[in-house]
């Protein structure tokens, strides 16, 4: 087997769309945008209007949380367990889902610990926040009577985000909290939102609430890239977000790391993972961080995890922090 076993094949290179990518930049980042390529726009147009590129990233829109009990729907599991062909979309996918996810049909968590960091064009930046982060993903068999037309085997990703931001020097829950790099008072809201995604089984998606963020062909073949890491397998997934417009640069990478033979062991169903992000966007998507659309200051977002499938076993600091507030998200 050769050190890379498996490249992205998208046509686009740098811009690939796929459900974990996108959660995590609409999470951490604040706005609409992990799996980040509009299928609209070339690269080479420019967007004055500030009203039109901001309607195109609004966090608060979301929905907050699932009403229809949608994340009891029926669990999927997976018919391979292991012994996956990285080079082959379809069991390309199925890694990714071991190692992101599970196939046995349990619920996953994803607990983060999170520094936002400002950068400005002309000035010292520095920590802006830091933040408590978990996402709550089940995946689950198509309801029929919901996405009736999906190919065979799709899968559907259910995913809750709840977030509570964190003194940067302290890295413990706060309300209010003085910007440092404008002198205005930030007034903190959590973060929480609901996102749904198709997976198909070449390994394409699409986000139902919004297509133009990941609307692939069901039938055009997707594989991401791994690499053998000594005893690791390390997934890498990132992109770049291609719509023009103020709120360029936009980009995200994130790593998920776990042991080589646990991923390829049909026999091991859950595997631990440790997980890192990085992602860039304006500051302005944070509406009560005090900045305009016209401003040019940069949000980093650093992030570090790892995946769980029980609650007991996130970490005290989630559970006091987050579970205790918001026992709905599990």
């Amino acid at each position: 087997m050769s050190d890379i076993v498996a490249s992205d094949n998208s046509p686009l290179p740098g811009a690939e769309h796929d459900p974990i990518r996108r959660m995590i930049l609409a999470a951490l980042g604040g706005t609409a945008g992990l799996v980040a390529c509009s299928q609209g726009g070339n690269g080479s147009e420019i967007v004055d209007d500030e009203s039109e590129s901001r309607a195109i990233f609004n966090a608060y829109d979301r929905t907050k949380g699932f009403e229809k009990g949608e994340m009891d729907g029926t669990p999927w599991v997976a018919t391979q367990t292991g012994n996956f062909d990285l080079d082959d979309p379809a069991q390309n996918l199925l890694a990714r889902l071991k190692m992101t996810n599970n196939l046995i049909g349990q619920r996953t968590y994803i607990p983060m610990l999170i520094r936002l960091m400002i950068g400005r064009e002309k000035n010292p930046g520095g920590p802006l926040l830091g933040a408590a982060g978990m996402f709550t993903w089940q995946l689950q068999v198509p309801d029929p009577n919901e996405f009736p037309d999906v190919p065979q085997d799709t899968v559907v990703s259910r995913s809750m985000y709840t977030a509570r931001y964190l003194d940067p020097e302290t890295m413990e829950p706060v309300e209010r909290l003085k910007n440092p790099f404008n002198g205005k008072m930030m007034v903190l809201e959590d973060s929480t939102f609901i996102e749904n995604f198709l997976i198909y089984p070449k390994g394409g998606s699409r986000l139902i609430e919004e297509p133009e963020f990941a609307n692939d062909d069901p039938e055009t073949p997707k594989t991401r890239q791994f690499k053998r890491w000594g005893d690791e397998l390390v997934l890498f997934q990132g992109g770049v977000y291609t719509e023009p417009g103020v709120h360029q640069p936009r980009f995200t990478e994130n790593m998920w790391a776990s042991m080589y033979k646990d991923v390829m062991d049909p026999d091991v169903s859950l595997v631990d993972t440790r997980y890192t992000f990085t992602g860039i966007n304006k500051a302005y998507e944070k509406p009560w961080a005090g900045y305009e659309v016209s401003d040019p200051d940069l949000l980093v977002d650093l992030a570090y995890g790892k995946k769980v499938h029980r609650a007991e076993h996130l970490p005290d600091f989630h559970k006091k922090v987050l579970v205790e507030k918001y026992p709905d998200r599990l």
